[in-house]
């Protein structure tokens, strides 16, 4: 969840992100870099910049997919979530933001709180043209008198909410090729995702700490993250991210594709529509899954939490092709 102390004790937030379980397939890892940041991190960035200064986040593994917790939520997460809430609401804001971080989207807050104000609404909850985008907006003067029952109340107040219709950029991130598409559309320019890092040329973005030989071929649009090195006579080309601390060794070719955080790609190789993620590839073409068990050619720099997830959902992509 999201909350904290904003600037003049105007409002707080809270967001609640799913993050992939080794027991779960998940929606997607919202702490996963995509063009050098995570979807919390960018979350988080946007409600600073309405004001809230340190949202409180809660880590949902049951996988909810709206802003408040099913009802077959754990006792332990529910029971963070009341108290995080009840911390919001004591504290005196006026107004509660309540989010899922599992969906991106252009929209902007300070619009949302902006319609919410003006319409007098106890609740106002964002939606596309294809459903809600898991945030809504709530008079906290509403849960003054709940006894902590704050779920259940904010349930009730859900009729009487109004609508704030988004129709701008959406991507549900349902699966490998949203992500894929989400990194390509940041890329092109045709959403707000922008990369994080200095563009050194135009449409060619590098992190601090990214290392290229001067023998690669590079082209645009590209972005190298934080710590990545990329080796003597690569190529790089076709609109791709290579997330950091990655490396692409000797005469590789890396066309289309998402190298994901900490991972290795080996000498001389072909990597063409692809997201890698350390060990494993998913070729976007075919709708398959490849697993290399010969860590010269992929291999992890390290192991982060999320690759067991990244490896559930691959999975999920493939069996729902077939």
């Amino acid at each position: 969840m999201a909350g904290g102390q904003p600037s003049e004790n105007y409002f707080r937030a809270v967001s609640a992100p799913d993050r992939p379980d080794k027991k779960h397939i998940p929606a997607w890892d919202p702490l996963l870099d995509i063009l050098g940041s995570s979807l919390l991190t960018r979350s988080v960035a946007k409600l600073n910049g309405i004001g809230v200064s340190s949202p409180i986040t809660l880590r949902d593994r049951a996988g909810t997919s709206h802003f408040l917790p099913l009802k077959t939520a754990k006792t332990a997460f529910l029971l963070q979530w009341e108290n995080a809430v009840a911390e919001a609401v004591n504290s005196g804001v006026e107004h509660l933001f309540l989010l899922r971080v599992g969906v991106y989207s252009d929209l902007d807050y300070a619009e949302l709180l902006d319609s919410h104000i003006q319409s007098g609404a106890v609740m106002t909850q964002a939606y596309a043209p294809d459903g809600s985008l898991d945030l809504a907006v709530i008079d906290s003067s509403l849960l003054n008198n709940s006894d902590g029952a704050y779920r259940k109340r904010l349930s009730a107040l859900i009729p009487q909410q109004v609508r704030f219709d988004f129709h701008g950029y959406v991507n549900r991130l349902t699966g490998v090729r949203d992500f894929f598409q989400l990194m390509q559309d940041g890329l092109y320019g045709r959403c707000a995702l922008h990369p994080m890092g200095n563009e050194v040329q135009e449409g060619i973005w590098e992190a601090d700490g990214a290392e290229i030989d001067s023998t690669a071929v590079i082209s645009a649009p590209l972005f190298i993250g934080a710590g990545s090195k990329i080796g003597a006579l690569c190529t790089l080309a076709g609109g791709c991210a290579i997330e950091r601390n990655c490396k692409i060794d000797y005469a590789t070719l890396i066309q289309e594709s998402c190298v994901l955080q900490d991972s290795y790609v080996g000498v001389a190789l072909d990597v063409r529509r692809a997201v890698v993620s350390g060990q494993k590839m998913f070729a976007l073409n075919r709708n398959t899954e490849i697993r290399i068990s010969d860590r010269r050619l992929l291999a992890s720099n390290a192991k982060p939490n999320w690759l067991g997830g990244l490896s559930s959902w691959m999975s999920r992509e493939v069996q729902q092709a077939d």
